[in-house]
């Protein structure tokens, strides 16, 4: 096939100047769903002054992950790379991108998992008695703190000391995802200076963390980070405070999934019935093998992570060669994204019967075991790819807390505003979805 003969993706180059950046920093979920449906598998878009392919489905990804088409050095604009900080996994390529993803799964092995999971399940325990004495709670402000409170102690070793401080660091990473997706004007009181100097800070206390970790270990992650050679490659405390940053923020999403299964679980009386037998035949200290079997469970968890409004896209990308998606030409020099969110919801791009519906039966049904076709957090294999790191990570946490939620009492909605406000990631309820335990 000459691929220089096939046509380019149809879409819009938007405004002068801007592109389409004002669109879809506003709202990234409906931005990507829309040119999808709208286009199918590749649509076209304009970034600034970056002509942009947005791609969609298991054709796409496989197109997408080849390195030989695509390669994400350069791909995301200065002042999101920036604030990741050069030399982070998301913006390194081949063998370097290999060794470092090596590096981070020392921090995400079984092993590492086996050890964060009893920490995981007390505070998990803690918070969620708080709930049910409480009554009533503004559960997305609590899934926040929750998320916060799992993953500043198992990567870092931090214990914020009251919800405030917990709040400060919800604050600094609200910040830093609105920068990712607004323009690069860093004037005062924007989200791109407050997610500047909050990033400083983090890396100066995270730096110390793994400094002192070279000496003390801990077990966290920064502990395995400091300990961790790969070809006879060590970490330094700057690269170890940079990855543990993203790590941060990339794992930050959680709650998004907790909040999104609560509703599920609050909305369908039958399926919460069932999924309360599945948890109260599990230990009362499950292993990860013992949540990792749990299939009802698991599935559940699937269905939550493929509709949650918590990841639109993968990093971007630019095209290293001119290359074909669904007989259209995506050029050399392209910025390229493959999106979550639309490739598991669009019908006709979803491998997915009915993919806008939530049904945990699709597992068993077989649905979405091909290659590609269950990635909600980026394709690919966690080494060979830029799939997330934290896929296991953040399964067995979720498996936890739905045990956990599922053995207390009942929870429901009371009336409110359960529409999302989309332009941060995840998206937040606008009525802070209030729940009521018992």
């Amino acid at each position: 096939m000459d691929v220089s003969q096939l046509p380019l993706p149809e879409g819009s180059s938007g405004w002068p100047i801007v592109g389409e950046a004002l669109a879809f920093g506003a709202n990234p979920f409906a931005f990507l769903a829309e040119r999808v449906a709208r286009h199918g598998a590749v649509a076209r878009s304009r970034l600034l002054d970056k002509n942009l392919a947005i791609l969609a489905g298991p054709e796409a990804a496989t197109a997408f992950i080849d390195e030989a088409n695509v390669l994400r050095a350069g791909g995301l604009p200065p002042h999101a790379a920036a604030l990741f900080g050069a030399g982070v996994v998301n913006q390194i390529d081949a063998d370097a991108h290999r060794r470092r993803k090596l590096h981070l799964m020392r921090a995400l092995d079984a092993e590492a998992l086996t050890h964060y999971l009893p920490e995981i399940r007390a505070r998990i325990r803690a918070r969620l008695a708080r709930w049910v004495a409480a009554g009533e709670v503004g559960l997305q402000d609590e899934c926040i703190r929750l998320t916060l409170e799992l993953t500043l102690a198992n990567f870092v070793g931090i214990v914020p000391g009251s919800d405030a401080e917990l709040d400060r660091w919800a604050k600094g990473y609200q910040d830093f995802g609105k920068a990712l997706f607004g323009l690069p004007l860093p004037l005062p009181g924007t989200p791109l200076a407050s997610a500047r100097a909050f990033t400083q800070d983090a890396l100066a206390t995270f730096g110390k963390i793994a400094d002192a970790r070279r000496h003390t270990p801990t077990g966290d992650a920064a502990s395995r980070l400091a300990a961790s050679e790969v070809d006879g490659e060590r970490l330094g405390s700057a690269d170890i405070a940079r990855e543990l940053q993203h790590l941060q923020f990339a794992a930050g999403g959680m709650w998004g999934w907790f909040g999104f299964g609560a509703m599920m679980l609050a909305e369908d009386a039958a399926l919460a019935n069932g999924l309360r037998a599945v948890a109260a035949a599990l230990p009362h200290d499950p292993s990860p093998r013992d949540l990792l079997q749990a299939g009802g469970l698991i599935d559940f968890v699937r269905e939550v992570k493929r509709l949650g409004l918590v990841i639109p896209m993968t990093a971007i990308g630019i095209a290293q060669r001119d290359f074909a998606v669904a007989g259209k030409r995506v050029p050399q020099g392209w910025l390229v994204v493959w999106t979550t969110l639309a490739s598991h919801t669009t019908p006709g791009i979803a491998p997915y019967a009915s993919p806008e519906r939530f049904d945990p039966d699709r597992d068993a049904r077989g649905e979405g075991a091909a290659p590609h076709h269950f990635a909600p957090q980026g394709p690919g294999e966690a080494l060979t790819s830029h799939r997330c790191g934290g896929v296991e990570y953040s399964t067995l946490v979720l498996l936890q807390f739905f045990t956990e939620l599922l053995r207390a009492p009942a929870l429901s909605l009371p009336a409110q505003d359960l529409s999302q406000d989309m332009s941060g990631i995840p998206a937040r309820w606008r009525g802070g979805l209030r729940a009521r335990f018992g």
